[in-house]
């Protein structure tokens, strides 16, 4: 069994109680706030990495999905110890509370599944809610809202109530009568009908008693009324009487079947409770790490602390109320009745909350401080001026320690790590006792003594002011040893002094570093920062000068001053302003790295945002060129129909051909529409800055070649006309070096080039095609070969069983564009292959 966390009697000093205080604020339910008060930080590896990790899943669940519904569930803990004995029978209104109970478990079993993906160790344990839905029901059925037994509890309940409701009906009704019989109005005070001691009575004057013959059950404050119950009711009333108390005996029957019930439930509802409890204690943990913009703490099996960026719980929860009240009632009012001596002890910058108060913002800054303790220097002596943070120091370590090992995730930058303690002793604080007759260093002692019996290699020790309350010597002398003798025995330990030997035993300890609390000397402020391998200073002159000691004195006390300790102050001071000048430089470095990865990111977006606007741009030139395209198939397609319906003849095979030369010609003037004529004169030229001016594009003349000209723009390459093109620099050779034109018939590797069509092949092969494809092929190949200018094709298409060539036959007879055709000479592939003769004008 692991054994408990063990937490020193004088460990109040660390305030842990309101960090759980804290917690049980988050937790919603009477369960979850007990256990979050009574939380104790585990002691296993395991089981700390466990409650980190389900702190780690309730945040993402509740990122994801929200809190779970814990609304409305009530504290049913003493009606199930009244179950738990036998015999026993609970009041209807403690039963109708576990009817929100078990109805919150299937709340909670749905919220599980919902937030399966992200936390499925919770949604596991969602899952397993026991789920007591027929003693809900039966519950339900039984008991209303308010805890009354309802009439559909039981047949025999139904019957007594009617019977109840129909006597007491009757009753009124007889006894109403009596306001309307002789005398009426000398003989009742009031006209109508109540109830003294269970008894239906009637008001009358007091005067008027023996007129009506009765029983008095009760009278006035004033003796001026008496409720008298009528001779001639008192059968009735007793009948009444009878049917109550058979009412209640029926109920007292109910509600113990309902105890029986859920006595025989409790084993599912203590683990149901207990469940409910437990959830909320580790959503609270989550909660709280969200408010805190906590990170989850490395648990390592190595003795080394690394907090950076760490922040003392309680002045965090603080500095939320400061912003609350400057929220809400304005800086003035938020800082009343606080000194900046106060906020400087409690770890929260002075300057800070006056700067809030001046311009509005939100004061109670608290200032992160770096921890370091290594494993091979466990001890750690803090020095320093007063109020400069050594005792925050020491407080935050010890409650961001307690904090991991109960599962909560802790206030410090990414990559925290902790090892893990067993036990907690701290010194902190001044546990002075008239009553018991101890001085401020006699109970230091006495608690000493404490840690030193039960110190381990385990241990967390943290000693305040160590050395303080005695003479200077003997303190040092005592505190050094005390330092050593946990060195040696394994503890990781903090200590705050004032004490000289204590600076040079850290100094010279192989096991022991140096740390201090930086002060500003200029402000005479401290800044809160943790200094490392550096003693500190006490600037007790210094300070007691800024706060008007006169200036004689200062210089008095100067001069009593030992030089060799004047010298060793002088050497610290100029460390520090040494440190201070680097910590500035740093800060620059930090800022001008912050902007320098600004404009990088604005330069990217730009460069984003340009690329994108390139994309767009190319894509509408795509599609302007699928128009043109199209609208240049569009006029083919209706002139070869026009042709197929037309008489072959030369003149209008010619007149065909100029139709669609100016079709060309209407693309080409379209397509160079959008640009203005070329500035200055010339054309443009290899090497030249041009613009595309309806693509948008600007780039170099690669090359051109009659009037396409090429242009490199970025990554795209284009061919345009050279009508497109406004030429916006020249080429700084300055020389004019288009390629020579291609004329019509000329191309390369047997292709031939025209503006505005894909270069077409002088041949086509057909082979392995069926006739049907073979016809398609070459029909469309002959108007392509007809546009781009041939005046004769090859069609090969191999002898085989002549299908193919007596396909080839049959089209290039019947093709308006056909001139005439013939088998190949041997050299063109001879049967396998046929010449044809296009028209031309």
């Amino acid at each position: 069994m692991t054994p408990a966390f063990r937490l020193s009697a004088g460990s109040g000093g660390l305030e842990w109680s309101q960090v759980l205080a804290l917690l049980a604020r988050e937790a919603r339910t009477p369960m979850g706030r007990e256990l979050a008060t009574a939380t104790l930080p585990f002691t296993d590896p395991g089981a700390i990495r466990r409650a980190l990790g389900e702190t780690r899943q309730a945040r993402a669940a509740m990122v994801q999905t929200g809190v779970p519904p814990w609304e409305g569930i009530p504290d049913v803990r003493p009606t199930l110890e009244t179950a738990r004995v036998p015999g026993s029978v609970a009041e209807a209104a403690d039963l109708a509370a576990l009817i929100p109970l078990l109805d919150a478990a299937g709340r909670l079993v749905a919220y599980g599944r919902a937030i399966q993906p992200v936390a499925p160790d919770l949604a596991e344990a969602l899952a397993g809610f026991p789920r007591q839905t027929e003693l809900a029901e039966l519950l339900r059925r039984s008991l209303d809202a308010d805890g009354q037994v309802r009439d559909e509890a039981a047949p025999a309940l139904r019957r007594v109530r009617q019977r109840i409701r129909d006597l007491r009906r009757e009753l009124v009704k007889r006894l109403e009568a009596y306001f309307t019989g002789p005398n009426a109005d000398t003989t009742f005070q009031e006209r109508y009908v109540t109830v003294r001691h269970g008894r239906y009575v009637l008001p009358i004057r007091a005067e008027a008693k023996g007129r009506l013959r009765g029983i008095v059950h009760d009278r006035s404050q004033s003796g001026a009324t008496l409720f008298v119950e009528p001779e001639a009711v008192v059968e009735a009333n007793n009948d009444l009487v009878q049917a109550a108390r058979e009412e209640e005996t029926e109920i007292l029957r109910i509600l113990a079947a309902l105890t029986d019930a859920v006595r025989a439930a409790l084993p599912e509802l203590d683990a149901l409770v207990a469940g409910i409890g437990g959830l909320d204690l580790i959503f609270a943990r989550g909660a709280l790490a969200e408010r805190m913009e906590a990170v989850e703490p490395a648990i390592g099996d190595e003795r080394d602390v690394l907090l950076r960026g760490a922040l003392n719980p309680i002045l965090l929860a603080q500095s939320w109320r400061v912003a609350a009240a400057v929220a809400g009632r304005g800086a003035a009012v938020a800082g009343r009745g606080e000194s900046e001596a106060s906020r400087a002890d409690m770890g929260i910058e002075p300057a800070v909350a006056g700067r809030g108060a001046a311009e509005g913002e939100p004061s109670g800054s608290v200032i992160p401080m770096d921890i370091e303790i290594g494993a091979e220097r466990p001890v750690l002596v803090i020095t320093g001026p007063n109020a400069g943070g050594k005792t925050v120091a020491l407080k935050t370590l010890g409650l961001l320690v307690l904090m991991a090992q109960s599962g909560c995730h802790v206030p410090a930058r990414a990559g925290a790590r902790l090892p893990v303690f067993s036990q907690c002793f701290a010194i902190v604080g001044d546990e002075q006792s008239v009553a018991e007759n101890l001085s401020t260093f006699s109970a230091f002692v006495k608690q000493l003594r404490e840690v030193l019996e039960r110190v381990d290699a385990r241990s967390l020790v943290l000693l305040d002011e160590l050395g303080a309350g005695t003479d200077p010597d003997d303190g040092a002398a005592l505190a050094q040893a005390v330092l050593e003798n946990l060195a040696e025995r394994g503890a990781v330990v903090a200590a705050s002094t004032h004490l000289e030997p204590l600076k040079g035993f850290a100094s010279t300890h192989p096991r022991a570093r140096n740390a201090s609390v930086e002060f500003d000397p200029e402000r005479l402020a401290p800044t809160f920062r943790l200094i490392y391998d550096r003693p500190g200073q006490s600037y007790a002159l210094s300070i007691g000068a800024r706060l008007g000691l006169p200036a004689a004195l200062i210089e008095r006390a100067h001069a009593h001053r030992s030089t060799q300790q004047r010298q060793l102050q002088e050497l610290l001071a100029r460390l520090d302003d040494r440190d201070r000048q680097d910590a500035e430089r740093a800060a620059q470095l930090e800022r001008r790295e912050a902007e320098s990865a600004g404009l990088l990111a604005r330069a990217q977006a730009e460069l984003e945002a340009a690329k994108a606007s390139a994309r767009e741009t190319v894509a509408r030139a795509k599609a302007e060129a699928q128009r043109l395209v199209t609208e240049v198939r569009r006029h083919v397609n209706e002139e070869w129909d026009r042709l197929k319906r037309a008489e072959k003849s030369r003149p209008e095979l010619e007149r065909a051909r100029k139709r669609l030369v100016a079709t060309a010609q209407k693309v080409e003037h379209t397509a160079g529409a959008a640009a203005p004529a070329l500035d200055g004169a010339g054309a443009a030229a290899a090497g030249d800055r041009v613009e595309i001016t309806h693509l948008g594009l600007k780039g170099d003349v690669l090359g051109v070649d009659g009037e396409t000209v090429t242009v490199q723009a970025g990554t795209v390459t284009v061919k345009v006309p050279l009508q497109a093109l406004r030429v916006i620099q020249r080429s700084p050779s300055g020389e004019m070096s288009p390629r020579p034109r291609r004329g019509r018939g000329q191309g390369e590797g047997g292709r031939i080039s025209t503006p505005g069509k894909s270069a077409v092949a002088v041949e086509l092969k057909i082979i392995g095609r069926t006739t049907d494809e073979a016809r398609d092929l070459l029909e469309k190949y002959l108007d392509d070969a007809f546009l781009a200018g041939l005046t004769s094709v090859r069609i090969i298409h191999g002898k085989g069983t002549g299908a193919l060539r007596r396909a080839v036959e049959e089209v290039l007879s019947a093709h308006p564009l056909v001139a005439e055709h013939r088998p190949g000479a041997s050299s063109e592939g001879g049967a396998g292959a046929t010449v044809a003769t296009l028209t031309q004008g």
